[in-house]
């Protein structure tokens, strides 16, 4: 594998650089108390609270036999060592504002982390406004999470800001089965973001993952099992921000799985992957043998910057084994010369040269960058392996041929390229203009003249007093209208924040470089924390 190189401009562009993080500001004493471990929610200041050392207090408030437990807002952080999640459905809550801080040398054995859930079923973590938070460079090595489970069933992390892990942010060990990570930042980790060693079912959604580096693979998302037969299946991650990570945004590594293993099944829509110093997607199949399976991106943002790399596919079978797909995913770059590197590199082998390699296919992609050389390579290894099974349709601003380039043999390659302007008028609405907790409005973008042929893909901001992921659900993102199609809605749900005064949130559209959008191209919501809030839209 090729050694990252230097990252020459550290890219968090605002979908993730606005991500808000919040602290608690005040000063506050709590006394010891005894809980009633019959209540079925207690504050674990209820248990003590130590501003050195805290973690009696919250391992005893978790002990408790409350439904609920609430680490409140003390003014102070929370300083612990590692804490135990050690039965059956809970929810704990985060208040809004309040920092989880592991404590200096509190984590020994390199599987500790702040929050351990092992062997346990209907677990819930929610912490909106809140921060979970390590010190990276205390330990060597790449491990010691913020958050790591394992033989754990029905678990959500919800609504927290996780970062400074010596390792990962989330690691999901072996038989960790319908896990879902919602409105969650992994931010400043060592090795990666979040780390998928076993998934048996599992949702991200909104969620973003961000400034990785320390020690590889240093990606926002590496799904990456230990052996054969741990399990990458039934993966959906959805309306996330990958960016500024140090090598990939995203990789898939299955170089351990064989013939007989699960077929990995994973899906990537509606996501921004934003530059590296190496590749912004790595996918890697079973080394040994036809290991099938699928890894589908649709209605992405693919964006390569100033970087060498995007999508780097080693060892991809031609016939059989895993197939990688991309559906109107749109690969884009800013940089000020022509960019002379492939968006697209499919390499023949990277323990094993294959006699035939390729796999993949394309349906209305769009390129927009300005290509000075082809959009795909084929890097061929010893002997004289043959490019095969690369099929699909491409929509580009400036069409670049040879399209597709490789020194060796190719069978079955064909890559449709159709001319686009890049321009577009749209107009920007919503259903309703204030939107109350627990309800959502459909923002819809519609495009305007009889030009419906090529897809259409957009990157939007959300700014004002109203916070994402806090006030209302999800990021700045990407949104992808198909071919034939005039439009596409956006969905923002408000969240019963119980905050007493409404908020505005205002939906912007920016065009991707490459691309000209005129028209109409915001739209402003008020946002109410309270489902009962009285004033008049």
């Amino acid at each position: 594998m090729p050694q990252p190189t230097t990252v020459t401009r550290r890219t968090v562009l605002s979908m993730a650089a606005a991500i808000p993080l919040f602290h608690g500001a005040t000063k506050l004493s709590v006394a010891a108390a005894d809980a009633d471990p019959a209540a079925g929610v207690v504050k674990a200041s209820d248990f003590g609270f130590d501003p050195e050392d805290s973690t009696a207090a919250l391992t005893a408030a978790l002990a408790s036999d409350a439904d609920v437990v609430v680490i409140d807002n003390v003014g102070q952080d929370w300083i612990t060592g590692p804490l135990w999640i050690n039965r059956d459905d809970i929810t704990v809550i985060l208040e809004d504002g309040v920092t989880v801080r592991g404590k200096a040398a509190a984590f020994p054995d390199r599987r500790d982390g702040i929050w351990r859930i092992h062997g346990r079923r209907n677990v819930k973590l929610i912490g909106y406004g809140a921060t979970c938070v390590m010190n990276k460079p205390e330990y060597t090595g790449e491990w010691r999470a913020n958050v790591r489970m394992g033989t754990s069933e029905n678990v959500t992390v919800e609504g927290l800001v996780l970062r400074g892990a010596p390792g990962d942010g989330i690691i999901t060990g072996s038989g960790s089965k319908n896990i879902t990570v919602r409105n969650v930042v992994c931010d400043d980790n060592k090795r990666n973001a979040i780390s998928i060693i076993y998934a048996d079912g599992l949702l991200i959604e909104g969620s973003a993952f961000i400034n990785t580096e320390g020690t590889l693979p240093e990606a926002g998302i590496d799904l990456e099992p230990d052996t054969a037969e741990q399990l990458i299946k039934d993966v959906v991650i959805r309306d996330c921000v990958f960016a500024g990570n140090r090598t990939y945004s995203f990789e898939i590594n299955l170089m351990r799985y064989r013939p007989h293993s699960t077929p990995a099944s994973v899906l990537v829509e509606r996501c921004y992957m934003g530059p590296t110093g190496d590749a912004v997607v790595h996918v890697q199949p079973g080394a040994q043998g036809p290991a099938s399976g699928s890894v589908v991106f649709r209605d992405c943002v693919f964006d390569a910057g100033d970087s060498a790399g995007t999508v780097n596919l080693y060892g991809l079978r031609g016939y059989d084994g895993l197939r990688a797909t991309f559906d109107r995913v749109a690969f884009t770059a800013l940089r000020d010369t022509p960019r002379t590197d492939p968006f697209v590199k499919v390499w023949s082998g990277l323990v094993t040269v294959l006699p035939e390699y390729g796999n993949t296919g394309f349906t209305d992609c769009v390129v927009l960058g300005d290509l000075d050389g082809p959009f795909l390579a084929g890097m061929e290894g010893a002997g004289d392996p043959m490019l095969s099974n690369v099929t699909g349709t491409l929509w580009a601003i400036r069409p670049q041929q040879p399209i597709v380039e490789t020194t060796g043999a190719a069978q079955d390659v064909d890559l449709d390229v159709r001319p686009i302007s890049g321009a577009a008028t749209v107009v920007v609405t919503s259903d309703r203009r204030w939107v109350r907790a627990g309800e959502a409005a459909t923002v819809t973008v519609r495009r305007l003249g009889d030009d419906l042929a090529a897809p259409l893909a957009l990157h939007y901001d959300l700014s004002g007093d109203a916070r994402h992921r806090v006030d209302y659900d999800g990021l700045p993102g990407v949104a992808v209208i198909p071919p034939g199609h005039r439009a596409v809605a956006i969905p923002v749900r408000a969240r019963d924040t119980a905050a007493a005064a409404p908020r505005e949130l205002t939906l912007t559209l920016r065009p991707l470089p490459g691309t000209i959008v005129a028209g109409r191209d915001a739209v402003t919501l008020r946002v109410a924390g309270r489902p009962d809030t009285e004033e008049t839209p």
